[in-house]
């Protein structure tokens, strides 16, 4: 599964930022999760905001079965991956999804000559978002390709162990720890900043989903989660 970060203000996690810079954390993050998923990480590095350099690290991660961008992906003018995915030959299966965080997931598909696709994703820059995007989408994908009988996420119940608030024009799926208390799930909802806040992350075992609209939710409701 390779790995290519896109953006100008990276650099590489072990450097020392400077002003308008930040680490390639998602690099990292994704790294862990492949691992987790029983598949092998191929980090390619960082690929610049410029068509050229960006074409060609794409170029060299269609060589492998999957092929995991973050960032770029979104409506802004140095956003470049899906028109150099195309570009490259990869048809576009869809752009955008319902859910909160991770809007902008992109995934592509590249018919290659030998007869073994390569499955692209491309994953929201925001760490919280690729976070939730890989876990959702990716890591069932990756199961799917590997022959796994159950290659969806398990779904349960789980008792909110505090008050919830959710809000907006989508669901909402909340990183959050799941434990087990006399043979019940119970679910704590993680407080992050935005979704940027990788750190509110390390505990994260599970996403909680919360439906469409401005709702309080107490402690003590049963909502749906999604364990990995």
């Amino acid at each position: 599964v390779a790995i290519l970060a896109t953006g100008d203000e990276l650099v590489a996690p072990e450097e020392s930022p400077q002003a308008g810079q930040i680490r390639n954390s998602n690099e990292v993050m994704l790294h862990t999760q492949i691992q987790q998923a029983d598949a092998l990480p191929r980090p390619l590095g960082i690929a610049r905001d410029e068509r050229d350099h960006l074409r060609s690290k794409i170029q060299e991660g269609l060589n492998s079965d999957f092929l995991l961008l973050s960032g770029g992906v979104s409506a802004g003018e140095r956003d470049l991956v899906p028109d150099e995915l195309e570009q490259s030959g990869v048809r576009q299966v869809f752009h955008k999804v319902n859910l909160k965080p991770g809007k902008p997931l992109w995934f592509g598909v590249l018919e290659r000559a030998d007869g073994n696709p390569c499955y692209i994703f491309g994953l929201p820059g925001n760490p919280v978002s690729s976070m939730v995007c890989f876990e959702l989408f990716v890591r069932t994908a990756i199961r799917q390709f590997m022959g796994f009988p159950s290659p969806k996420p398990q779904i349960l119940p789980a008792r909110l162990c505090n008050d919830f608030h959710s809000s907006g024009n989508r669901p909402t799926y909340q990183p959050a720890q799941v434990k087990w208390e006399a043979g019940e799930a119970i679910v704590s909802p993680l407080k992050t900043m935005g979704s940027a806040d990788l750190h509110s992350t390390v505990q994260a075992n599970a996403v909680a989903l919360f439906a469409t609209g401005n709702q309080h939710y107490q402690a003590g409701f049963k909502v749906d989660v999604f364990l990995w």
